[in-house]
């Protein structure tokens, strides 16, 4: 039975917006949901495909699919590796995660890493609807 989205018009803190088209994104979307208690936290889980979110960004759809979103009630934006740090900040036995990404150049491995997993997601989930990406062609 695949979840159903959590949405209402305006949650107490803003939305994890997520690509709900890939099963990686979908299943990681939920479980972590499930372990940082979002919704107790004023957060509610919705899919990047929905019309009001690329409405409420002004964003493609190609660009809006990216990485995953943290929307907040005021409009602020975190994307990717940035979202996930914004989240680990609202739970406090993530603290000590939160030391080590302020040592210099964490971040930007944090960063890398995201966006290697986000690129390769269609290898990592046979359920991913991501079409897979044609090979590099080396230049001589």
């Amino acid at each position: 039975m695949r979840p159903v989205t959590q949405w209402v018009a305006e949650p107490p803190r803003g939305w994890i917006l997520y690509d709900a088209d890939c099963g990686f994104c979908t299943r990681w979307a939920w479980r972590l949901a499930r372990i940082g208690r979002v919704g107790s936290r004023g957060f509610h889980l919705a899919p990047l495909q929905a019309p009001w979110v690329r409405q409420r960004l002004g964003m493609s759809q190609v660009d809006l699919l990216h990485e995953m979103r943290v929307l907040t009630v005021d409009d602020a934006l975190y994307g990717g590796a940035d979202a996930m740090v914004f989240l680990a900040r609202q739970v406090w036995w993530t603290r000590p995660f939160m030391v080590v990404t302020r040592v210099p150049g964490v971040m930007a491995l944090l960063r890398w890493a995201y966006r290697w997993v986000a690129r390769s997601r269609h290898r990592l989930s046979a359920a991913c609807a991501l079409p897979a990406r044609p090979p590099r062609r080396r230049t001589t």
